[in-house]
């Protein structure tokens, strides 16, 4: 089952994430003081992806679409 979450990359524009394409998300902090998350894809070469949500939200919005109990 593929699962589409929701994601705002820094210049504000919405995005949807394949999740079912990502390796990892690890916390994201630029030299200006942004925060978010990068969001790194396994498929072919490593690519990543910053968006404003914390790990925590992404993970939660994903959790959320699968459902109790699934993984």
């Amino acid at each position: 089952m593929i699962s589409w979450i929701k994601c705002t990359i820094q210049d504000g524009t919405d995005i949807r994430l394949n999740m079912d394409h990502v390796a990892w998300v690890r916390p994201y902090r630029s030299d200006r003081g942004g925060k978010g998350s990068e969001v790194i894809f396994a498929a072919g070469s490593l690519s990543s992806i910053v968006v404003k949500e914390s790990q925590e939200e992404l993970i939660e919005r994903h959790a959320l679409q699968r459902g109790l109990g699934q993984v």
